[in-house]
């Protein structure tokens, strides 16, 4: 039972003997009436006059009242002497375990505040920190939240983009930008992770290329809660792309016209329409035809390139079973695969339905993988074309799947990511090769393949061969 208990049952305990002692005193009181007095008046004192005698009566009867009422008021003092002393321990006791309590509770609240004073100092200790460390990086950052709405953004993001903090934190990064200062927020692919952004100065109209690395922000549920994008300046190195190309083209297209010319001089050598030829020189210009024809593809693999990058590659899509595609590929490499005593098969999945694909594009695409397991595949080799029909992804509209497997040397973990990157060549063992390559090869396939719609990966473990993989959409997208 609680203290404040206590004090409730003891200060109704008082109230109930109180009222009985007061109760008592008057029915004490009552017991003097009228045929008492007569009676004490007739049984004692005859002798003495009457008024004497009442008198007495009274006098005994009142000391008697007075007696019991003394007697009532000192059990009362003694009943409320206890009670109060008892009442007053209850009330110490209470008083003394609220302020422990109290005392307890300020204890607790004080170490709590310490606590949490310290978790506060380190939180803004490191909030600091990393403010300083994004305020001191080279590249622009710019945080939003699921709205799209500026939450942060550092000083090289304001310098790259020409805004504020004060004007674009809590508005869209494009609010407010005129029409002609945002020349293309997403170039290419908007499903891409690295994006170009082409703005124009505000100060001298000058036009300023950005490339943005964005990643989404999720919390602890899963939830997008914002985005994060990490701008660079790419402007000088697009610039020098730019020169590159061109120069590459115009070499190209320089190139192509002599070499066609002397082509054409050597098929009619060899026919020998200038004349018998001997033995050794039929020899030696056949091999001057082969790298003169090895030659040409790398000129026109250059004039691709060009193409690609300046996006006027053009695909001319027909519907053709890729069986006839993957045919053609093997006859026009197959005595290459015999020289070095390498198996080519293919496996054909049965009933595949004709796709809409640039043949020539592809066949282009099959080569430069067909050809790459050629070169990097040892003696006795073997390898497979593959085509079978396969679920998108998500379990969406159906692909086709082609995929080339050798048993070669593989490919090293650390140059499977750059695999696909312009000019990018493999280091080690891949270098170990008959026929050298420019490193455009792949990097012309992957865009060959995503200008289908469809999507190119490699599969390898060093020392186990490679397996190449593209998809085609069955309807174009």
């Amino acid at each position: 039972m609680s203290s404040l208990m206590w004090v409730y049952v003891l200060t109704g305990v008082v109230s109930i003997a109180i009222a009985l002692l007061l109760v008592r005193l008057t029915h004490l009181s009552g017991q003097v009436s009228p045929e008492t007095a007569a009676t004490k008046v007739k049984s004692s004192d005859s002798h003495l006059p009457a008024s004497e005698r009442l008198q007495k009566i009274v006098d005994e009867e009142v000391g008697k009242v007075a007696g019991s009422a003394q007697r009532s008021r000192e059990i009362g003092s003694l009943i409320t002497s206890v009670f109060t002393e008892e009442l007053n321990q209850k009330i110490e006791q209470n008083k003394q375990e609220l302020r422990q309590k109290y005392e307890a509770v300020i204890s607790r609240k004080t170490e709590n505040e310490e606590i949490a004073w310290k978790k506060y100092k380190k939180i803004i200790g490191e909030k600091k920190q990393t403010e300083a460390v994004i305020r001191s990086i080279a590249q622009g950052l710019v945080v939003v939240d699921a709205q799209g709405k500026v939450v942060m953004i550092n000083p090289a993001a304001e310098k790259l983009l020409g805004v504020s903090r004060q004007d674009k934190v809590g508005k869209t990064l494009t609010e407010d930008m005129k029409e002609e200062q945002l020349v293309s927020l997403s170039r290419g692919s908007p499903d891409k992770e690295d994006q170009e952004i082409e703005l124009i100065s505000r100060q001298d109209e000058t036009k300023k290329v950005l490339r943005a690395s964005t990643a989404v922000i999720e919390n602890e549920n899963g939830q997008t809660i914002g985005m994060v994008s990490v701008l660079s300046d790419i402007t000088k190195q697009k610039e020098l792309d730019n020169l590159k190309s061109a120069f590459v083209a115009n070499v190209s297209h320089e190139l192509r016209t002599p070499l066609v010319a002397i082509d054409k001089s050597l098929t009619l050598i060899l026919e020998k329409e200038a004349g018998d030829l001997s033995q050794t020189q039929e020899q030696f210009l056949s091999i001057a035809q082969r790298n003169l024809k090895r030659l040409s593809a790398l000129i026109n693999d250059l004039l691709d390139l060009s193409k690609l990058e300046a996006g006027k590659m053009e695909v001319r899509r027909k519907s053709m079973a890729i069986n006839n595609v993957i045919q053609e590929v093997i006859d026009s490499l197959n005595n290459w695969a015999k020289s070095k005593n390498i198996t080519l098969e293919k496996k054909i999945e049965d009933l595949l339905p004709d796709v809409q694909i640039d043949p020539d594009r592809l066949a282009q695409v099959l080569t430069n993988l067909v050809g790459n397991a050629v070169k990097f595949t040892p003696a006795d080799g073997r390898i497979t074309l593959e085509a079978k029909l396969s679920e998108g992804e998500g379990g969406g509209k159906k692909e086709l799947e082609v995929s080339v497997k050798d048993t070669g040397i593989g490919i090293a973990p650390e140059d499977l990511p750059k695999i696909f990157s312009k000019f990018y060549q493999c280091g080690g063992e891949r270098m170990i090769s008959d026929v050298n390559g420019t490193g455009i090869g792949l990097s012309i396939a992957k865009e060959i393949v995503e200008l289908h719609g469809g999507k190119i990966w490699v599969e390898s473990e060093k020392g186990q061969g490679a397996r190449f993989v593209f998809t085609i959409p069955l309807t174009p997208g």
